[in-house]
């Protein structure tokens, strides 16, 4: 599989049944889903997360939404990053219809903060930048990965 930075990765499908299961899906659909998922070798995350959104719209429009809706993203604290902002990158925010000035719901261990985007050209898909405090308040540490749900 080749990740967004075009790094090949094996599929893992431990993975994407993880990816299903936060988007609010049972053990059962869960299960139905990720054993329909079949990638090639030299398919694209986005393309898997596609073909996952489409299994899941025959199971429920809501769930399927909430899937497309929601990304995994490494997370970088940034003194010059406003408290309350959260720093993406600009082609993520295009991909989820997302713009400078709209808010994200990012989650960490059952701890929630509603932020406001800003686009960064030059920061890697994969990572989000926050303010220190906001990182604290999270209750995170640097470099975890965490749920970031775009508004649509």
């Amino acid at each position: 599989m080749r990740k967004r930075s075009g790094k090949l990765e094996e599929f893992d499908r431990r993975k994407l049944e993880e990816s299903i299961r936060r988007a609010g899906a049972s053990p059962e659909v869960v299960k139905r889903v990720s054993q329909r998922i079949q990638p090639q070798d030299e398919m694209s995350s986005e393309e898997i997360r596609k073909k996952v959104a489409e299994e899941l719209r025959q199971e429920s429009s809501t769930l399927s939404g909430a899937y497309r809706s929601t990304e995994m993203l490494r997370i970088r604290a940034s003194s010059e990053t406003k408290s309350g902002v959260a720093r993406l990158n600009e082609e993520l925010l295009r991909e989820h219809e997302a713009r400078s000035g709209e808010h994200v719901l990012v989650r960490h261990k059952g701890k929630e903060s509603r932020m406001q985007v800003e686009a960064m050209p030059d920061l890697s898909m994969s990572e989000i930048q926050v303010n220190r405090s906001d990182l604290e308040k999270l209750g995170a540490q640097e470099g975890v990965r965490l749920d970031v749900k775009f508004s649509k």
